[in-house]
């Protein structure tokens, strides 16, 4: 339960604020990652302090190194979020494999188109880590409900976060 709202609130400020404040993208997917990385590995307890301790190192180093940061963000982004929008349309796969793909995926989006590839990458970790969220929290498992609100949040993160890009 309390990992369905943790995913939740993390979701929500990468859907919001992802690109904008790039040192809490990478803190949050870092953090995701982490813990989705150590949470078969060591177990709940220590794998949220792991995944917290991974957070505030890649905040730090997005603060000191922007431009490397972003990749890095845009590929833990992938691989946080590609595992977790399989596993909410039911997708069971290798979790390594997904990560790897998923974070090529962001990689290459945030390399080919900067500011566009990070919008659109925090966005959808944002909306996968809302629905993996919603889906641990509420215990609902309806993958079509699941479907539609990955792509409306989708949407929104993405048409919140660039109508803020023109303002500055």
């Amino acid at each position: 339960m309390l990992e369905g709202l943790i995913a939740i609130v993390a979701g929500v400020l990468l859907l919001f604020f992802g690109k904008r404040l790039l040192w809490l993208a990478a803190a949050l997917v870092a953090f995701l990652f982490g813990w989705l990385l150590f949470g078969d590995l060591v177990g709940p307890g220590w794998s949220f302090i792991l995944a917290v301790v991974l957070g505030v190192i890649f905040a730090w180093l997005a603060i000191k190194f922007f431009k490397i940061a972003a990749y890095i963000v845009g590929f833990l982004a992938g691989a946080a979020a590609l595992p977790l929008l399989m596993g909410v349309f039911g997708v069971d796969m290798n979790w390594l494999i997904l990560a790897g793909i998923g974070g090529a995926i962001g990689l290459i989006l945030v390399a080919v188109a900067f500011d566009w590839g990070l919008i659109l990458i925090t966005a959808w970790a944002g909306a996968s880590a809302v629905v993996f969220g919603l889906q641990n929290w509420t215990e609902f498992d309806d993958s079509m409900a699941a479907t539609i609100g990955f792509f409306v949040l989708l949407i929104v993160g993405v048409v919140w976060q660039a109508s803020r890009r023109r303002k500055n």
